[in-house]
């Protein structure tokens, strides 16, 4: 099955769909299944808090199952407040749209973006595009400049968000010291 067959072939549901269907047990059950051993954060937040999170209305969670009915991958959406604490003014007026002096600036969040460890195909990309599609979505009705992630600090993913495909930036400098790297998409 080629990449594309393979993303035609997998459901898309929101976690809050899912919780009304079935209830929170059946769905904390079935989120426990999810396995990232790449990255335990994604696993721990689908297992610990994705649920809690969606139902304070704090952020989305949306999932893709195979045909055996097995998480495949997940994103997670939110709004976010950025603090512009040591980013450039130019960078600033960029990301607000009108002033460089501005403390904080209102966003939205792509939280979690993560694949099932048991999944061989290539779904990053993939993933990241509906996210985006997701939030564009949104912005017609709201409005809204930027969008921004924390990536791990590691070349190969920081090299997969920076591509001219996906375009994302670098808020601040970063060296390898750094664990996450904040970047943002522009919506502008």
């Amino acid at each position: 099955m080629t990449n594309k067959n393979y993303y035609q072939s997998l459901d898309f549901i929101s976690l809050s769909s899912l919780l009304e269907l079935k209830g929170e047990e059946t769905i904390k059950n079935l989120l426990n299944t999810f396995s990232c051993t790449i990255n335990n954060d994604l696993e721990k937040f689908l297992h610990e808090n994705s649920i809690d999170l969606e139902k304070r209305k704090i952020s989305r969670t949306y999932l893709y199952f195979n045909q055996d009915l097995e998480i495949t991958a997940y994103f997670t959406l939110s709004l976010k407040i950025l603090n512009t604490n040591g980013i450039s003014k130019t960078l600033i007026q960029k990301l607000d749209g009108v002033r460089k002096d501005r403390e904080n600036i209102p966003c939205y969040l792509i939280g979690q973006l993560g694949k099932n460890s048991n999944c061989t195909y290539k779904i990053g990309q993939y993933l990241l595009d509906r996210a985006i599609q997701e939030i564009e979505k949104v912005n017609i009705i709201l409005g809204g400049r930027f969008i921004i992630l924390d990536s791990v600090n590691k070349k190969e993913v920081i090299d997969f968000y920076t591509n001219k495909q996906n375009n994302f930036k670098p808020i601040k400098e970063y060296n390898n010291e750094d664990n996450n790297v904040t970047m943002f998409y522009p919506l502008f």
